[in-house]
């Protein structure tokens, strides 16, 4: 069994070019292969990741094989300040979702990063206030809305940072990761919003057209 808390439906806290470019200047990136292991629930917080090139499946594994998926991270998104930052072990699973790039920001880059642009700080800040927000969000959405609605949520949050503003280059499989569904309900949710006009479906990617009417 497969769900959800969707900590992707957070306004997005992402790096700037400028940002990326002075990690890479800093430090080299790591690959990682497609289903590879970034971290593992339990492991040392010593360092947080940027997310370079590729996507990164966020989420936890139970002892009964479960996984709840918490959000599909790509270029510019950073993960794992609460561990680095409260000395805890790390409280989620991450994972390579196809080839990917991450740069592991430790406390010698981090401080050299914060001298040379407070921005750092805020950054960091934003992303952890806004985790905390999203969470009680994701409550109160969870028990409350059908999943059409949940999905047009969840699009609406990840077209954001598109550079249109309304497409979303995600898989179905993917969205149906975050809304913690099958495939089958992902496809009904997907059909819905279409028929309302609310969506466009293409291969890999979903432009946004309206919003969503009166009634979920």
């Amino acid at each position: 069994m497969q769900r959800s808390y969707q900590l992707a439906l957070a306004e997005r806290t992402r790096l700037a070019g400028p940002d990326r470019d002075r990690l890479l200047a800093a430090r080299d990136p790591r690959r990682f292969a497609d289903g590879q292991f970034i971290q593992h629930q339990g492991d040392p917080g010593d360092a947080f990741w940027a997310v370079i090139e590729g996507h990164v499946l966020v989420g936890r594994y139970a002892e009964d094989g479960a996984f709840t998926a918490f959000a599909v991270l790509g270029p510019g998104d950073i993960f794992g300040e609460l561990a680095f930052f409260t000395g805890m072990e790390r409280q989620v699973d991450a994972i390579a979702s196809g080839p990917a790039r991450l740069i592991a920001i430790d406390r010698p880059l981090l401080r050299r990063l914060m001298q040379e642009d407070v921005g750092w700080a805020e950054l960091l800040l934003r992303s952890l206030g806004r985790q905390l927000a999203v969470s009680l969000d994701i409550i109160d959405a969870e028990r409350r809305l059908p999943t059409a609605e949940r999905l047009w949520r969840l699009l609406a949050a990840m077209a954001v940072d598109a550079p249109d503003g309304c497409t979303v280059a995600a898989t179905q499989q993917q969205l149906a990761d975050l809304l913690g569904v099958s495939r089958v309900t992902l496809g009904a949710a997907l059909r819905t919003l279409e028929a309302r006009g609310a969506l466009a479906c293409g291969y890999g990617r979903i432009r946004l057209c309206a919003p969503l009417s009166p009634g979920g």
